[in-house]
């Protein structure tokens, strides 16, 4: 059998799912002996072009999960360590040999290299801190990776304090960066409308009052093409006739300078800038 036809994500799998596959001992034998896979542990495989860290978290007797696997299905996650995330099963965790993550309910069996997004969100909420699991359910929920039902699912056998803030979350949030944004001013009493539409200027990402516009870069290296840079300025400058105040916020601001970024909008809110009445100049 070429292994080559055969779909094994992130190129670590199982023997039993190598055997799902059509896989047989034979074909076991000879993949390994000709190189084109390799015994990672007990049970478990790695071809030729396996994902290194995927194959280092089975090595150490585990799999990826809670954050690093919801990174790796796209789900928008918050800046942190580049440590890997690995999760074991009870034994693993009783070896003492590393920390794994552990979520609220008894180790459960590895099935996958790297965990699905449930499996992994439930991890996750016990790594991450109140905004960041709002940013990442955001993230699941706007992406269509899982359904509100199955997500609160996974919630349920985690502490109040974590379930109460499944009520603080928004589909409608394009980006993590948005997301902690309307989570912070929130958090200091100011009203936020997500995904605002404004007749001739179009969606804006969060509308503060009546009148202050919060657009918010989403990934760390922000390179808009010219065109686009021209697009954001002529709309920057159709809000400004219409009588709104345009604040742009950049990923480095949001998640690195905050307290610049939050007393800007402060003083802002201070002086009622985003409560004033429209005056709208006329062409």
């Amino acid at each position: 059998m070429d292994l080559t036809d055969l779909h094994i994500p992130y190129g670590v799998a199982s023997w039993a799912q190598l055997r799902s596959l059509g896989v047989t001992q034979t074909d076991l034998r000879r993949a390994r002996k000709d190189g084109d896979l390799r015994l990672l542990r007990r049970g478990w495989y790695a071809t030729r072009t396996a994902d290194t860290s995927v194959a280092a978290a089975v090595t150490s007797g585990g799999v990826v999960s809670c954050v690093s696997a919801l990174r790796l299905h796209g789900v928008w996650t918050p800046p942190g360590p580049s440590t890997m995330h690995i999760r074991g099963r009870e034994a693993a965790h009783r070896s003492g040999k590393r920390r794994y993550c552990k979520q609220y309910a008894p180790p459960e069996r590895e099935v996958d290299a790297v965990d699905e997004i449930r499996i992994a969100l439930r991890h996750a909420l016990k790594c991450l801190d109140d905004e960041g699991i709002v940013v990442v359910r955001d993230s699941i929920l706007h992406q269509d990776l899982l359904e509100r039902c199955d997500i609160d699912a996974e919630f349920v056998g985690a502490p109040r304090r974590i379930r109460r803030l499944l009520d603080r979350c928004d589909a409608k949030a394009e980006s993590g960066t948005e997301s902690m944004v309307r989570l912070r001013l929130r958090a200091l009493g100011i009203r936020v409308r997500t995904q605002y539409q404004i007749a001739g200027v179009g969606r804006v990402d969060l509308l503060v009052g009546d009148r202050l516009i919060i657009e918010i870069d989403s990934v760390e290296y922000h390179d808009r093409s010219p065109d686009q840079i021209e697009k954001d300025r002529r709309r920057d400058e159709e809000a400004t006739r219409l009588g709104y105040v345009t604040l742009r916020f950049s990923y480095q601001r949001v998640v690195h300078e905050w307290e610049h970024a939050e007393a800007t909008v402060l003083d802002l809110v201070r002086r009622r800038e985003h409560l004033k009445q429209r005056v709208v100049s006329h062409r």
